[in-house]
């Protein structure tokens, strides 16, 4: 497993639509993902151009997984794992390479009845810091991580 950033032109990018389909079609089964294809396509291209890295976690060679950071806020608009690497670790790493991308901090949203992805985010050092209301009537959790203090040094 790796972690590769790619561009937004990248010829991988339609997997990773495939991925963001069937991830949120899962998990969602009332909204139709199908159809938010081009959005999807859309915001990626904007967010490239506006400072945000694509990056990629591959499983023999494979996109199984991508997130998106903005390298000059740490915020991470988007972020998942194809169903079949969920479980596998590969959530984890692309986190790992979201922190190396944004050492300073990260921050997120997430559906607040999203309780699989909450928990993740938990596990992985994010605290709520807030909620609000998204376009489409959803209760949204606001979230963050900053990396530790190292600890003071002793005389």
């Amino acid at each position: 497993m790796t972690v590769r950033v790619v561009a937004c032109a990248d010829p991988m990018l339609p997997a990773l639509t495939e991925l963001w389909v069937a991830a949120w079609a899962r998990t969602y089964p009332g909204i139709d993902f199908e159809a938010r294809r081009g959005w999807l396509a859309e915001r990626m291209a904007a967010m490239a151009k506006d400072g945000t890295a694509i990056l990629v976690g591959l499983v023999n060679g494979v996109p199984g997984g991508f997130v998106t950071v903005h390298t000059g806020t740490g915020w991470i608009d988007q972020m998942l794992v194809g169903l079949a690497h969920q479980g596998s670790g590969l959530a984890g790493a692309l986190m790992d390479a979201a922190k190396a991308t944004a050492p300073a901090g990260l921050s997120l949203d997430v559906n607040t009845d999203n309780a699989r992805a909450i928990a993740f985010y938990r596990r992985q050092g994010f605290d709520k810091t807030g909620t609000r209301v998204n376009e489409q009537g959803r209760t949204i959790d606001l979230m963050a991580w900053a990396p530790s203090a190292p600890a003071p040094r002793r005389s």
